[in-house]
């Protein structure tokens, strides 16, 4: 069965599994240590009985059913293997070389590597996988690991005692191995059926796609008696494999990134994503203002072999709103302008207003940001040319144009000649709080008056080049790997993507790395003594995110908490096809990010709730 799978070493439930127990004439430290075979010679078998209590450090077939065993103290048993190898283990173990792995390339024929605990022996590898290799003894590190796709070619894994290393593998293979690092583990081995599928362990944690099921039960009940998984071996005839074990798992920390996994809605987070019908997730979480961990969960486009990571970059929707207001302080701190600054005067455009609004009403800046300025919003939109009795639910944002329209100017938007209603003044300035996305449409044309760059390159200039956000854009189309958006029923979007000419409002693309970047400029900026590297001075970062003439909102933000620990500055966001929300803590130094490419909010709420109760914070 192709399912998806992941189990806690520490927490499987199961039977035990069946041991080798030291016998007559084996040293007084030889253990018992479990192993399973299924559908694997029963030569090989045998000989697994008799090795295990040695403790296996390496079981491995190659593509023709020969198969080698090597123990940790040098024994070894080979039928089949290629006559060079064989002859090579005799002068490693001769010369008391404790041997971590062997491995053998999908093509056959005389092709092996043999990776010990001071070097490395190969013949036939891929030459770029021989070079990793080489590199990381270079480095100091030990190669514990080598696996080969059956796919052959130029497709490896090699994990090291620092880390892992692929090439050409299954991108959710990849993306697992990535994950399963962390949470404080390190990757000790990456399996490959010869059917297709895959295995990764990371010491007590292990995650596999398109393995037999008796296979990942049985790696399960390992698990069970607390059992480290150390070796796990697919056979080329019959579906066979074999998993071994050398030793109990070690006392590890607690695993933040699994607890909030676990923690999601009330089935986990792969549950959640189903139940909620999202094909992608990635999340990133900030302590000691640094990332501490990211990771990314199922695929960029339903159906694709692509999967999400947190480099990828999705629509962050009114996130926009949160970071374009950035820019706006920016530009005001280098103007020397204060925000009450009447913006009219600088859209090179006149704002109409409806009757109950006297021409003399002053939406300034500081109104704008903090969406009081009474410009069209939710609750102020519609019925139209009315002054009262408005539908409370109805505006406020913008819907998108898709793969088959054609994307106004921001000038026509202005003038009501797109999809949405006409920008104008609806309620008097300062009286009332409608959230309003033509608002900020209005800021993005006084940025782009007058700086004479569109929004998309003033932020890149002033905004993300300085906070290393180099995945973030408000290009409508960018360059970079996108995430597609899908329907409440999981389907791809039409187009994938909707386009947001409203840039400042809804048209940002980024990932959560980045804007985790910002939340640790932020949380830094806000408890500095002094100005930092930066976009914004200390006195900017004070104002952005302190309150402002609506109480609950600082400027493009919301806020709660002021002048406690758990202070914190947040937005989320809902545009067709993708769901966001970001938060920052700056009294702590933390904060996390969450985007998804499904149309039900719920999920990303729930990823976030699971974040705060893990960490405990508000």
């Amino acid at each position: 069965m192709d399912r998806r799978r992941f189990l806690s070493l520490t927490a499987a439930t199961g039977a035990g599994v069946g041991l080798a127990s030291a016998g007559f004439g084996q040293p007084a430290w030889a253990a018992s240590y479990p192993y399973f075979n299924r559908r694997v010679p029963d030569e090989a078998h045998t000989k697994m009985g008799e090795l295990a209590p040695y403790g296996i450090t390496s079981f491995a077939f190659t593509p023709s059913n020969g198969w080698v065993i090597v123990t940790q103290d040098g024994r070894f048993f080979a039928r089949g293997i290629p006559d060079a190898c064989f002859t090579e283990l005799g002068k490693l173990t001769k010369a008391g070389r404790r041997i971590h792995c062997v491995a053998f390339p999908p093509e056959g024929g005389d092709r092996w590597v043999i990776t010990t605990d001071k070097g490395v022996s190969a013949r036939g590898i891929p030459e770029e996988c021989r070079q990793r290799i080489t590199a990381s003894y270079t480095a100091g590190k030990q190669v514990v690991n080598v696996a080969f796709p059956p796919a052959g070619g130029n497709r490896w894994s090699v994990v090291d005692t620092g880390g892992f290393h692929v090439r050409g593998v299954d991108d959710e293979c990849y993306q697992m191995m990535r994950n399963l690092t962390q949470g404080g583990r390190r990757v000790t081995l990456v399996a490959f059926p010869r059917t297709g599928g895959w295995v990764v362990v990371a010491q007590d944690e292990f995650h596999a796609r398109g393995i037999d099921d008796e296979c990942y039960q049985q790696m399960g009940k390992l698990a069970a008696g607390g059992w480290q998984l150390h070796n796990v071996a697919f056979s080329p005839v019959g579906g066979g494999w074999s998993l071994c074990s050398r030793g109990k798992v070690p006392s590890l920390p607690a695993d933040r990134v699994r607890q909030v996994e676990n923690a999601v809605g009330s089935g986990g987070i792969w549950q959640r994503m189903g139940y909620w019908k999202t094909p992608g997730v990635a999340v990133a979480v900030v302590t000691g203002n640094s990332v501490a961990w990211s990771t990314g969960y199922g695929w960029l486009e339903a159906g694709s072999g692509a999967a999400a990571h947190p480099e990828t970059a999705f629509q962050a929707a009114s996130i926009s709103k949160a970071v374009a207001s950035v820019g706006v302080l920016r530009l005001m701190q280098t103007l020397k302008r204060p925000l009450s600054t009447d913006i009219r005067p600088h859209l090179g455009w006149t704002l109409p207003h409806r009757s109950c609004v006297s021409p003399d009403a002053v939406p300034t800046i500081d109104l704008l940001l903090t969406h009081r300025a009474g410009v069209i919003g939710r609750g102020s939109t519609s019925p139209a040319e009315v002054c009262s009795g408005f539908n409370t639910a109805a505006g406020g944002g913008f819907a998108g144009y898709g793969p088959n329209a054609t994307v106004p100017s921001l000038l026509q938007i202005m003038n009501g000649e797109g999809n949405s209603p006409k920008i104008e003044l609806t309620t008097a300035p300062g009286a009332e709080y409608h959230y309003s996305g033509a608002g900020f449409v209005l800021l993005q044309r006084m940025v782009e008056q007058q700086t004479g760059l569109p929004l998309a390159q003033y932020m890149d200039k002033e905004v993300f080049a300085p906070l290393g956000m180099k995945t973030s854009s408000y290009a409508l189309s960018p360059a970079f790997e996108l995430a597609s958006g899908h329907t409440s029923a999981g389907a791809v979007i039409p187009g994938k993507r909707n386009r947001y000419p409203e840039s400042a409002a809804a048209g940002l693309y980024t990932n959560v790395l980045d804007l985790c970047r910002l939340v640790c400029y932020l949380n830094k900026a806000w408890t500095a003594s002094g100005d930092i590297a930066g976009p914004l001075s200390k006195a900017s970062v004070r104002t952005l995110l302190s309150k402002g003439p609506q109480p609950d909102m600082g400027r493009g933000l919301f806020i709660a908490g002021s002048g406690t620990k758990n202070f914190s500055f947040t937005h989320d966001g809902s545009n067709y096809g993708f769901k966001s929300v970001f938060k920052g803590y700056p009294e702590l130094g933390a904060g996390y990010a969450v985007l998804a490419n499904g149309d039900n909010a719920s999920l990303v709420g729930e990823i976030a709730a699971s974040i705060r109760s893990t960490y405990g914070w508000a």
